[in-house]
């Protein structure tokens, strides 16, 4: 008998019907990652996204709440050496994402660490799929408090994370509403990114980097003109 194939969207039929979803998601997922229990894990995280692509979202702060108590063992997934059940962690937060929308702002804390991360691997299907869940993040929620963990990103020791983090700056810069930038505390941190990636090793981070100075100079030229006092683009020449 052929196997089924799992279900890709699932409909609740009230806020009573999503907790008993949920809470049964939430069970397997408490699994231990072993090689007998891995796939259970995997189903689980299918599930969950069936629940996002169907109507969990109607019931955005208990879907948020089952997401936050449910981090560690998501992350732990994410961070999985099992190629599939890593792969399913991502497809599924992005999904997760997209569901949720600006509500899914409160969760950055408890998951961009851990996608930022999978941007270190040497396989690079972990970290294109990273890549794309990040991406995911700043275009559905908006949300400027993403380029603090940017900025530390950006002085990582790994290359390809050094990467990933100057590329979805130039994302953040193109998507996110320009007076959130303007703010002094997110300005400062843009600037901070500029600095480390006009001088990074790696040619292929500065000339991001050199994408990120010149949405700068368009989106606050009030503050360019201090910057380019003291140096700030001289490993890109002048103006």
């Amino acid at each position: 008998m052929p196997t089924k194939a799992p279900l890709t969207s699932i409909e609740c039929i009230s806020a009573s019907h999503l907790h008993d979803e949920l809470a049964s998601v939430q069970d397997a997922l408490s699994c231990t990652e072993t090689e007998e229990t891995w796939e259970v894990i995997s189903r689980a995280l299918s599930r969950f996204a069936a629940l996002c692509n169907g109507n969990a979202s109607t019931y955005p702060s208990d879907l948020v709440a089952a997401l936050r108590s449910s981090s560690r063992p998501i992350n732990s997934a994410l961070s999985s050496e099992r190629t599939r059940l890593s792969g399913t962690a991502t497809e599924f937060m992005t999904t997760s994402v997209g569901a949720l929308g600006r509500a899914f702002e409160p969760l950055i804390p408890h998951y961009l660490p851990s996608l930022l991360t999978l941007c270190t691997r040497a396989n690079k299907v972990f970290v294109t799929r990273a890549k794309d869940c990040i991406h995911a993040v700043i275009e559905h929620t908006q949300s400027p408090s993403i380029l603090h963990y940017l900025t530390e990103s950006a002085k990582d020791k790994s290359v390809s994370l050094r990467l990933a983090a100057a590329e979805a700056v130039v994302l953040c810069l193109n998507s996110f509403n320009p007076p959130d930038l303007e703010k002094e505390q997110r300005a400062r941190e843009i600037e901070a990114i500029i600095r480390v990636t006009a001088v990074d090793a790696n040619a292929d981070v500065r000339k991001v980097g050199r994408k990120i100075f010149d949405a700068y100079k368009i989106l606050l030229p009030g503050r360019v003109q201090r910057y380019v006092s003291v140096g700030l683009d001289a490993p890109w020449g002048c103006l």
